[in-house]
């Protein structure tokens, strides 16, 4: 794997792109935020075997949403208006399913839309993440990340 190094993005640069991508999805903005938090603490660097950039998009799921080329995920703007995109998407396909919540998006977006669908939609039954933020979600606090002020 090649080191990338980290990159951090300043909240201040992040929250106006989140805003205006969450818009355009009907999506809480202070909740895309905290994925993004939660996913890579805004480095647009982050990767891991199967993910890449600031909201940790798998191939698969970047190709769900764009036509763009998945060299471009370690972009940070790219890769919130992507991953806003695929959040998009869930939201709409659990809306079809009648269960939509924000913990029900959180966990179809870090575990899998076939993954919580198997467990009858019910979050309870998913595993425990490690990551507090997402453990905050999951308990229904759907904002568990300050946002910086406008």
């Amino acid at each position: 794997m090649i080191d990338r190094g980290k990159n951090f993005i300043p909240a201040k640069k992040v929250w106006p792109k989140v805003k205006k991508e969450a818009s355009k999805h009907g999506l809480d903005p202070a909740f895309v935020y905290a994925v993004c938090h939660a996913e890579s603490s805004l480095n647009a660097n982050a990767e891991t075997s199967v993910a890449r950039g600031m909201m940790q998009l798998t191939e698969g799921a970047w190709k769900d949403v764009t036509d763009k080329n998945y060299r471009l995920a370690f972009n940070w703007e790219t890769n919130v208006e992507v991953g806003t995109g695929y959040l998009g998407k869930l939201k709409g396909m659990l809306g079809k399913a009648n269960v939509f919540n924000y913990p029900r998006l959180a966990a179809s977006y870090r575990y899998g839309y076939g993954a919580l669908r198997k467990q009858g939609f019910l979050v309870s039954k998913m595993k425990t993440p490690k990551n507090r933020i997402y453990r905050k979600i999951f308990a229904g606090e759907i904002r568990p990340v300050k946002t910086p002020s406008d």
